[in-house]
């Protein structure tokens, strides 16, 4: 197949990078990008021919400058050439559009909200872990990161918990499939679910996830169809995918690190902190973005039109802003990262997130002392729009 490469794009600016199936994703994706970009290999902003062609934005100092400016590179997919419906919500949209849009469901995921979660989050924690104790290991993401997180969503969107493999799966499809046709097929297939299960909620007054869109109020109106969706799938992606990836890495690195989990082990307070050093290494969520009127950044040339891959899982390692960032400390100060976004566009579910690791990893420490990979070989990671191991075998 002859990949193309657009005429105002320069060839030192092009590698071929497949953000799917590239090799460089395989092992260690974030220490592997960033070996590259110290390397010159590849610049912080190049193009790649794959996937209809797209700009890949690698460094943090110039991603974080793009993504505030939204005047030329906007969320709105009517800007980005590779968008295709069904569209997600509030994420596809620019602000004022995106803030009225996020108020709707902003009250489910507000620190108050989630601190009464808290019980139910620990109890559920205790469940899972206490089954698995006497196994002596276990196979991380299959056994925990895909039923933890993903229970949690489940309950909060009143979705049934009989559902789940299939929604995980769905959701693998949407977001790491390097076939666009099924990544489409998946996409429509989470949208019909999401569009039922409306259906069973009309004319009551729900306290789920799904209920709150629906009652929700745009511009002074009820949400149409297509918004419904949107905002239906964004919630089913995110809630079904974000945690347990970050769960994944997260056990991972402290697995293949000892004397970072002793430390845990032996002073549960580092846990916040580890936390969010933890997710500043192995960030998993990456943006996109368009370009909405032909423009020059850094005298790079784009066009109306241009789709943008924002590399977000890379902004907390990027060495012009954090000092040594491969180095992974405890009681480092809390180091900028984009792990969860920044500004209008910032996960709504962050919280969330922060707390079901944190009260994962109390539970987990506390009650087993020492673990290790069962078979380092075995640990390969995916690349797509979520970075995410595909096994962590654990032993202890």
């Amino acid at each position: 197949m002859q990949l193309q490469v657009p005429d105002h794009v320069p060839q030192h600016l092009v590698f071929d990078f497949d953000i799917y199936t590239a090799r460089e994703l395989e092992h260690e994706p974030h220490r592997t990008m960033v070996e590259l970009l110290r390397s010159r290999q590849v610049p912080p902003i190049f193009f790649t021919p794959r996937n209809g062609g797209h700009w890949i934005i690698a460094g943090a100092v110039e991603g974080l400058e793009m993504l505030r400016d939204i005047e030329r590179f906007s969320s709105e997919p009517q800007y980005n050439a590779n968008s295709r419906k069904p569209w997600t919500l509030p994420n596809q949209s620019d602000p004022p559009e995106h803030t009225e849009y996020r108020r709707i469901i902003n009250p489910a995921f507000v620190p108050r909200a989630v601190a009464v979660m808290e019980d139910g989050l620990r109890a559920l924690s205790v469940e899972m872990i206490e089954e698995l104790l006497p196994r002596g290991g276990c196979s991380f993401v299959e056994d925990v990161a895909k039923k933890f997180p993903v229970n949690v969503f489940l309950r909060m969107a009143g979705a049934p918990q009989g559902d789940r493999e299939m929604l995980v799966d769905l959701t693998e499809q949407v977001v790491r499939h390097p076939d666009r046709a099924v990544r489409e097929a998946a996409s429509h297939a989470m949208g019909a679910y999401v569009m039922k299960a409306y259906e069973t909620r009309r004319g009551q007054e729900g306290d789920d996830l799904l209920s709150m869109v629906l009652q929700g109020r745009f511009q002074g109106r009820a949400l149409n169809d297509e918004e419904l969706l949107g905002m239906g799938l964004l919630l089913f992606l995110g809630g079904l995918d974000t945690v347990a990836s970050t769960l994944g890495f997260v056990m991972l690195f402290l697995a293949r690190h000892p004397g970072h989990y002793r430390q845990l082990v032996d002073d549960p307070a580092l846990i916040p902190g580890a936390v969010e050093e933890l997710i500043r290494v192995h960030s998993v969520a990456s943006v996109q973005r368009g370009v909405r009127e032909d423009t020059e950044y850094l005298g790079i040339t784009m066009r109306r039109n241009d789709k943008m891959f924002f590399m977000t899982q890379l902004y907390g390692l990027d060495e012009r802003k954090i000092d040594d960032p491969l180095r992974v400390d405890f009681t480092r100060p809390v180091s900028p990262h984009l792990g969860f976004g920044a500004g209008p566009h910032r996960c709504i579910g962050s919280h969330l997130a922060r707390t079901e690791v944190r009260i994962f990893l109390e539970e987990w420490t506390r009650r087993i002392p020492r673990m290790t990979l069962a078979d380092d070989a075995a640990v390969r990671t995916r690349g797509g729009h979520v970075w995410s191991p595909v096994e962590v075998p654990l032993r202890w």
